[in-house]
C-alpha cells in the first residue's frame, strides 16, 4: 500500500509549487538534510566504564562471557532535520498522471510540536552507541506498517515535529515527524559513516531529580 501523501524537507526555495514530477521531489529532497546519526541502545549487562574502549566501532555486541544478555532495545537512524533552516512540502499523488500536486509548503518551525522520550523510560543501566553519517534521502511517506491508521486527506494540524532530550543534551533535538499520529519515514539512497563512534554508559532512575545520568563515554575508531 502506498500512502497518498508525500513529504519533502528542504530549504523553502527548493520546494516545488503546483504540479511536480517524482524527479522534482527527489531533486528538492537532496537539498535537504544530508547528515544523520545512527543510534543503538543496549541493556548494559554489568558493563564497567573502563570496558567502553574495548567495544567495537560498528556497534555490534556479543553477549558477555558471564552469560548476561546485552539486549538491543533501539536501533535507529535519525536525520538532522534542522527545522531552523528547512521547510516542508506536502504533496498528493495523482495516480493516473504520475505527478504530484503541492498541498502545502511552510517552515518546519511552524509545525505543531510534540515531545517524546527517545531513551528508556524504565530504571536500569544502559549502553548507547552513536555514529555520525552522511546521507541522501528520498521523499518521506507514512511508514508502511502504520499506513492503514493514517488519515488520507491532508490537514496541517496532523503534521507534528517530535522533540526529545537525548542523553545529556542541554536542549531538545528534533528526532522525527509524524502525520496523523503515525511516523513518517525517509528512505536512504546513500549512507556513508564517519570513521569513529561513541559508546556511553548511562543510568536511568525515574525517582531521582535528574532521571538520566551519563556515567562514562568513550570514542572508538575504525580499525583501532
Amino acid at each position: 500500500m502506498n500512502h497518498p501523501l508525500v513529504f519533502v524537507i528542504a530549504p523553502a526555495a527548493s520546494l516545488p509549487e503546483g504540479e511536480a514530477s517524482w524527479d522534482d521531489l527527489l531533486t528538492a529532497q537532496r537539498q535537504g538534510p544530508g547528515g544523520a546519526f545512527a543510534l543503538r541502545l543496549f541493556s548494559a549487562a554489568g558493563t564497567a566504564a573502563d570496558q567502553l574502549k574495548q567495544l567495537p566501532w560498528e556497534g555490534a555486541l556479543e553477549p558477555p562471557s558471564s552469560g548476561q544478555q546485552r539486549r538491543l532495545i533501539c536501533d535507529a537512524v535519525v536525520p538532522q532535520f534542522d527545522p531552523r533552516s528547512n521547510a516542508i512540502g506536502v504533496f498528493s499523488r495523482n495516480g493516473e498522471a504520475g505527478s504530484y500536486r503541492c498541498l502545502d509548503r511552510f517552515p518546519l518551525l511552524d509545525a505543531n510540536n510534540e515531545t517524546c522520550w527517545f531513551y528508556p523510560t524504565h530504571d536500569g543501566s544502559f549502553l548507547s552507541w552513536e555514529r555520525a553519517l552522511a546521507i541522501t534521502l528520498e521523499p518521506g511517506m507514512v511508514a508502511a506498517d502504520t499506513q492503514p491508521q493514517a488519515p488520507t486527506s491532508y490537514k496541517r494540524s496532523e503534521l507534528k515535529l517530535l522533540w526529545s532530550l537525548l542523553a545529556d543534551d542541554v536542549s531538545l533535538t528534533c528526532v522525527g515527524l509524524t502525520y496523523g499520529g503515525q511516523r513518517i519515514e525517509w528512505s536512504q539512497t546513500h549512507s556513508r559513516p564517519e570513521p569513529m563512534a561513541t559508546w556511553s554508559l548511562f543510568t536511568v532512575d525515574t525517582q531521582a531529580d535528574v532521571a538520566l545520568t551519563v556515567e562514562a563515554s568513550q570514542t572508538v575508531f575504525l580499525n583501532q
